[in-house]
């Protein structure tokens, strides 16, 4: 009983220092489009975010989207997750071709839009693929988001601990 007490409040202490805030707040003068059209920011106020930078033309982006695919569709949508896919592809012909074929159904932001360059700055983004776990200032929570995607085909529990253990506000 002891031992369950402390584990308890382990996880508690713990879940005090990972828990963060869902919502997109930083996202709401970013445009936003999905297969559906646009997508308003308020829209994923209680969701987890995660930004993915890739491209069509990358290697490496070509052979980890169809996991991170894999993932949304088998669990991060069901668990409050959305993916904000931010691309690196050269033309907006591209982008689109790209989105069709290998993406999930999730907000992007439009080929050309100047928040592009100003993300990849923010977030330091120096090569792609990148995933980036965010709180709802824009905050990064976990920087290293597709590498525990890509090592691990599990829910998100197991792949980001209590970090989607998420403080509605």
């Amino acid at each position: 009983m002891a031992l369950r007490l402390l584990a308890n409040r382990r996880l508690l202490s713990t879940c005090a220092t990972r828990c963060y805030a869902a919502g997109a707040d930083f996202l709401k003068d970013v445009p936003l489009k999905n297969r559906d059209g646009n997508v308003n920011a308020a829209d994923l106020k209680d969701k987890a975010v995660i930004l993915y930078f890739s491209a069509g033309w990358c290697p490496h982006c070509r052979l980890f989207t169809p996991k991170l695919k894999k993932w949304y569709e088998s669990a991060a949508k069901k668990e409050g997750v959305e993916i904000v896919w931010i691309s690196r592809d050269r033309e907006a012909e591209h982008q689109v071709e790209y989105y069709e074929k290998a993406l999930p159904n999730v907000p992007y932001i439009p080929f050309g839009d100047k928040h592009i360059k100003e993300f990849l700055e923010k977030y330091a983004v120096k090569t792609i693929p990148q995933a980036r776990l965010v709180n709802s200032k824009g905050e990064v929570v976990e920087a290293e988001a597709r590498n525990k995607i890509q090592v691990r085909d599990v829910s998100l529990f197991f792949l980001f601990g209590l970090y989607f253990n998420v403080v509605r506000t």
